[in-house]
């Protein structure tokens, strides 16, 4: 135990039996039996309440040694695992030995398989206590050497992560809460927030609606720099990358120091921005997005940044005046972000997608065709042949097939009942 706690519970104790140290035996049994209902807040323990007996062996010990005698005493088998004997701890260096590159959870699951750990077995805890004392973690990588980095120009880098935000409505006027989930990127020249939108999954429609975004506002970057999580590893944005000439970048696992300015810029939303919406406030995403917009319009973009000592803003309009943005117009941006799935056209020239039949031309019966839809869009199905939009699709319309012939290839195009009447005079 620290000494300064030591003895400030040793003054505890003391305390507790000074009103008694010239008491006769009675007097003190009174006194004792009215102190054991009382609770005491022990240093370094908290709230405790002690017996009659524990105070008069404080006061015999004290009568007898003094102050030093109230000191707590230090185990005898301090640093020791009472729960662990010597041939368990053999047993345990051992295995670990041989696996010194798992993580102790790991290393944990594999000894009680071994049944090394006793029965039942020690905690994970005591392990994790274990392994610390006898250095048997597992080895550390030396620490990376890092430099300062920043482009030269606006554009030349953007980084985009995910962030976890507040609980929020899901539905204006509902009672259901969900965690918002923000999605950001950011210029590293300028460290503008070229886009910013909070969603609620962590997936690529939250990423598509960002990057589009950012886009269609400050034109074409040269990269992204992203982690290795599921969206960005996603074929879909590499996909979407390398239409729009992009370089996709992803740091090394578990690597977020690489992407530093990103993870700063979460820190002042948490710091400057969350805290300005109350805990309480029943907020919905629509309403958050909408303050989240004009915090970064009207308070970050125009606020000095010690990074590059200005505003962001300035060094933007510094940036674009040197080198012009890359624009790209929505139309086009659209097609590039468009999903792409593979179909078979059944015999009666239809595609199932979404479970919704769709109605396709006749000449691509039987054949496997293209489907490209906007993820905000599903509805929108679009079929295209060898990369070139032939038409929208539409879902299949049974009662309008059932008034209208469809003709073979020798009949023109004739109404179905114009057919039935025709069959009846002859």
């Amino acid at each position: 135990m620290d000494p300064k706690v030591a003895e400030l519970v040793g003054l505890l104790r003391h305390q507790i039996i000074s009103p008694v140290l010239m008491e006769t035996g009675r007097g003190q049994t009174k006194y004792f039996r009215e102190t054991a209902s009382r609770e005491w807040d022990v240093p370094g323990r908290g709230p405790r309440r002690f017996s009659p007996a524990t105070m008069k062996g404080w006061l015999k010990r004290y009568n007898k040694n003094g102050f030093q005698a109230l000191l707590p005493k230090a185990r005898e088998d301090v640093g020791g695992f009472r729960k662990v004997p010597d041939e368990r701890k053999k047993n345990i260096r051992r295995l670990r030995e041989q696996h010194q590159k798992m993580s102790v959870l790991q290393f944990y699951d594999l000894a009680v398989k071994e049944q090394i750990l006793g029965f039942p077995p020690i905690c994970l805890a005591t392990l994790r206590r274990f392994l610390k004392l006898e250095n048997l973690f597992a080895p550390q990588d030396p620490p990376t050497a890092r430099k300062r980095f920043e482009m030269s120009r606006f554009g030349e880098l953007w980084t985009g992560d995910f962030m976890h935000g507040p609980q929020v409505l899901c539905e204006p006027g509902g009672k259901r809460h969900k965690k918002a989930i923000l999605m950001a990127i950011i210029d590293d020249h300028s460290r503008m927030i070229v886009s910013g939108i909070f969603g609620f999954q962590e997936n690529t429609l939250l990423l598509e609606n960002t990057f589009k975004e950012a886009i269609l506002a400050y034109g074409l970057p040269d990269r992204l720099y992203v982690d290795n999580g599921p969206s960005f590893s996603s074929e879909y944005l590499r996909r979407v990358c390398a239409h729009l000439k992009i370089g996709l970048v992803h740091s090394k696992p578990y690597d977020s120091p690489s992407r530093g300015k990103i993870e700063r810029f979460f820190r002042t939303v948490r710091d400057q921005f969350l805290t300005q919406i109350h805990p309480n406030t029943e907020i919905t995403l629509t309403a958050l997005n909408e303050k989240f917009s004009s915090w970064l319009r009207n308070e970050y973009h125009h606020r000095h940044h010690s990074g590059i000592e200005m505003r962001p803003m300035d060094r933007l309009q510094s940036s674009i005046a040197r080198y012009p943005l890359k624009r790209v117009d929505e139309e086009s941006l659209s097609e590039f972000f468009m999903v792409s799935v593979e179909r078979s056209v059944t015999n009666d020239c239809i595609v199932s997608f979404q479970a919704t039949h769709y109605e396709t031309p006749a000449a691509y019966v039987g054949r496997k065709v293209e489907l490209k839809y906007l993820q905000d869009r599903p509805t929108e199905i679009y079929l295209y042949d060898n990369g070139v939009r032939i038409q929208r699709l539409h879902p299949v319309d049974t009662m309008a097939n059932g008034r209208t012939y469809r003709p073979g290839p020798r009949d023109p195009h004739v109404p179905f009942q114009t057919l039935m009447n025709q069959e009846v005079k002859s």
